[in-house]
């Protein structure tokens, strides 16, 4: 009985294991790809770079690169489904919940032994940044770009094979879109985007310190539990059916004052990005527009009332059930 309460207590300490089920050799697998895509990109330009070592053996890396590796290949198998339900979406949140803590816990020290090992080869290759952008490019032309050519081609007409059309057309190289973006920012834009960042980051910092993970998959469990049954069976779909056994959650539960916090920002970033640069997204949609066939505009149009009806009910639950925080 001892030994069952120690084993209990380190698992709540440690969380559960993703890699429990899977596969070792599906495992290898992902990492030999990424073995062969850091040699393709970074042989050359920083011969010094071993994944392995900065990666996949190092110990401020190693749990959490393979616990992600491991959640992708049982998410994927989990949401190789025609429709995805509540149900489903609350069997992953206890591995949603060992991930995100597994996230607080070991990003920033596994970041900043990344960024060692990018200050060694930019230390050691005065040229690293463009000799690692053209080995990319070689890498895109070599195994990626008829694939994405035969896409654009066979999806024509339809949106997103038409953006990958236009896409193709105006980039041809990464020097073409650093061009682009430079010609598209300002200074105000590019002083927004590091406030933003740090905004983030101490969002982030926050959330973890918080132990929001741990809080706001508790809640989702009760809400996914709550919502699933009766006519809500889909949950790409909340109007209607869904909403309503979700207003019924609430009436009882309320959203974790930490989920409250990291909501209102991105509210007020929303509405700043529309009082600053509303003039520029809609140029940019209207010059967009002018390159897409009816077809897709028609679709786009469809998808855009379906989101912003879909977007309307969730914020009218939400409304209706804000949390009272200090």
């Amino acid at each position: 009985m001892r030994a069952f309460v120690v084993f209990a207590i380190l698992g709540v300490a440690l969380g559960r294991d993703l890699c429990r089920n899977v596969k070792e050799s599906e495992i290898r697998k992902v990492f030999s790809t990424a073995r062969l895509g850091a040699s393709l990109i970074l042989g050359d330009s920083c011969p010094s770079f071993d994944i392995d070592r900065v990666v996949f053996e190092n110990e401020e890396c190693r749990d959490l690169v393979r616990q992600a590796t491991c959640y992708g290949i049982k998410a994927a198998e989990l949401y190789n489904v025609e429709v995805v339900n509540y149900a489903q979406l609350r069997s992953d949140v206890p591995n949603m919940e060992s991930l995100g803590n597994l996230a607080c816990e070991k990003t920033r020290a596994c970041f900043r032994e990344v960024r060692t090992a990018m200050e060694v080869c930019l230390r050691d290759n005065v040229e690293f940044v463009s000799e690692t952008i053209e080995a990319a490019e070689e890498v895109y032309r070599e195994n990626l770009e008829e694939t994405v050519a035969t896409f654009a081609k066979k999806n024509k007409g339809s949106l997103f094979g038409d953006l990958v059309n236009m896409a193709m057309q105006q980039f041809s190289s990464a020097e073409d879109i650093q061009t682009f973006i430079e010609g598209q920012l300002t200074e105000g834009m590019e002083s927004d985007a590091i406030a933003a960042g740090e905004e983030a980051l101490t969002l982030a910092q926050g959330w973890c310190d918080s132990g929001c993970t741990s809080k706001t998959a508790q809640f989702l469990r009760g809400l996914f539990r709550k919502m699933h049954g009766g006519q809500c069976m889909d949950a790409s779909v909340f109007c209607g059916a869904c909403a309503t056994r979700a207003d019924k959650f609430f009436e009882k539960t309320a959203l974790p004052c930490c989920v409250e916090e990291v909501v209102q920002k991105g509210i007020e970033a929303y509405d700043y990005v529309v009082e600053n640069y509303e003039d520029t997204l809609v140029r940019y949609a209207d010059a967009i527009r002018a390159e897409l066939s009816q077809e897709s505009i028609d679709e786009a149009i469809e998808i855009k009332d379906r989101l912003v009806e879909e977007f309307d009910c969730v914020s009218d639950v939400y409304l209706d059930n804000r949390p009272v925080c200090v």
